[in-house]
């Protein structure tokens, strides 16, 4: 997964985010 979010940069953070509040809640 780290290498992914790496891979994606400052673009893909706020997505990343994004799904991951979404998987939190």
């Amino acid at each position: 997964m780290k290498l992914g979010f790496i891979g994606l940069g400052i673009m893909g953070t706020p997505m990343a985010i994004n799904l991951a509040r979404a998987g939190h809640q």
